[in-house]
């Protein structure tokens, strides 16, 4: 049951007349200034992402803005379902009667509700008050895809705006640890040992809470905190998951192998599960931000290989709390979690790790990281450009950089230190109108 002493524990700047420091810190992730272009709209903002990656916090810091722009604290509510499921009208109602004590269709009100996909029905029940109040901007949050994207698309149709906040970027990562990101572009060879030793940080610990914390706890708050609490309260929750065992059997297997290529009936006679549950549950830790599976690319934008999928863990953080993968293949999960890339290419033998669209552009990435790349590790990469001819191919390294002509084919050795701090990365945000 909802309590006006409840809510307003929530809301403490009723009270203090602003938000506590430690809620809203100084430093703002790039996220929050691409929300603020949409912070006029009617339409509702939608923040997705991985739990622990800050998306309270980032709900926080716009509560903060709306306050120092003079917006009244008691015309700003905030609601997290992951405390308390309760009904919404519950909420909206002692919010009206003991805070507002007038009517909803006034002034203009900022509702912000955390781990919405906690409440059942969450976008009909958010349809109503945005039909009926146009002057109510709803601000949600949620740590599972499925439920925010997919069961908003009907019932919100153009009246909601998709934001994902991922794990921090290497970028973000440095900034928060103060460091220079200007100066270091600037010259990024005078550079390049500081980077690398930040990175060996980066891999373990891209939490804002552990950024400064020694590796073991970094291991164990990704464990603890980050996968076993997306396991067992929202995957569970969410989809009513029975068999944890062959849940942390999955997460572990690709945690181990980044990058590997599951067989589903393979998986099945080794678990001793069907190949339907298997599926399912591969799909439902990708929609809780666990996975991220690639097809197998076949030369059209929207034609792909759905026989066989390759898997990695969203970040290299979480199989490294996990197991003790070759470096190869961590380095490879980093650069899938930079390029969100959808797809990889594999032909008999022949293949390259990433394939990316940009523009109408087919972009192939190799992971080589290696401190010198031979002839012999890239025929894979010389194949792909044949076949689908196309005239650039990117390999990323260890330290080895060039650029290699091989026929009328251009392929580009990128050192990973230097790559990770170059603005064309593909890295970038992801916003969608639904």
């Amino acid at each position: 049951m909802v309590t006006i002493e409840k809510l307003s524990e929530m809301n403490h700047w009723w009270k203090l007349g602003g938000i506590k420091k430690e809620l809203s810190p100084d430093y703002k992730r790039k996220l929050f200034f691409e929300i603020k272009k949409y912070l006029k709209l009617r339409q509702i903002i939608a923040i997705v992402g991985l739990r622990r990656v800050g998306k309270t916090t980032l709900l926080y810091q716009l509560i903060d803005q709306f306050i120092k722009e003079n917006i009244s604290p008691k015309n700003i509510l905030y609601f997290s379902f992951d405390e308390s499921i309760e009904e919404i009208r519950e909420v909206m109602d002692i919010y009206q009667e003991e805070i507002l004590k007038k009517d909803l269709s006034g002034e203009k009100i900022y509702i912000f509700l955390d781990e919405i996909q906690k409440l059942k029905n969450w976008q009909d029940k958010i349809k109503i008050y945005y039909d009926l109040y146009p002057n109510i901007k709803f601000f949600i949050s949620g740590s599972a895809s499925l439920n925010i994207l997919l069961d908003a698309k009907e019932s919100l149709a153009g009246r909601i705006f998709h934001f994902n906040l991922n794990i921090l970027s290497f970028e973000e990562f440095l900034e928060l640890k103060d460091k220079n990101i200007k100066k270091i572009k600037e010259n990024i060879s005078l550079w390049k040992r500081e980077i690398k030793i930040e990175l060996k940080e980066y891999l373990i610990k891209p939490f804002p809470e552990i950024i400064n914390v020694n590796d073991e706890i970094g291991k164990k708050y990704i464990k603890e905190s980050v996968i076993e609490k997306a396991i067992f309260r929202d995957l569970s929750a969410l989809f009513d998951v029975k068999d944890i065992e062959l849940i942390e059997k999955l997460i572990n297997v690709i945690a181990s192998n980044p990058g590997i290529i599951i067989n589903l009936d393979d998986l099945s006679k080794d678990f001793g599960r069907s190949r339907q549950v298997i599926s399912n549950y591969l799909y439902y830790l990708e929609c809780c931000f666990i996975l991220k599976s690639l097809k197998n690319f076949r030369g059209s934008f929207r034609v792909s290989s759905r026989k066989l999928k390759r898997y990695y863990l969203i970040h290299p953080c979480l199989a490294l709390s996990l197991s003790n993968a070759e470096e190869g293949k961590i380095i490879e999960n980093l650069v899938q979690f930079i390029t969100n890339a959808p797809y990889f290419w594999r032909e008999r033998n022949k293949e390259v790790d990433f394939v990316i669209i940009k523009e109408n552009q087919i972009i192939p990435i190799e992971v080589k990281y290696v401190l010198k790349v031979k002839l012999k590790d890239i025929k894979g990469m010389i194949k792909f450009l044949e076949v689908f001819k196309i005239k650039e191919g990117f390999i990323i390294t260890g330290d080895y950089e060039a650029e290699d002509k091989i026929k009328d084919k251009k392929i580009k050795f990128i050192p990973l230190w230097r790559w990770l701090l170059t603005d064309n990365n593909q890295n970038h945000l992801s916003k969608q109108e639904k």
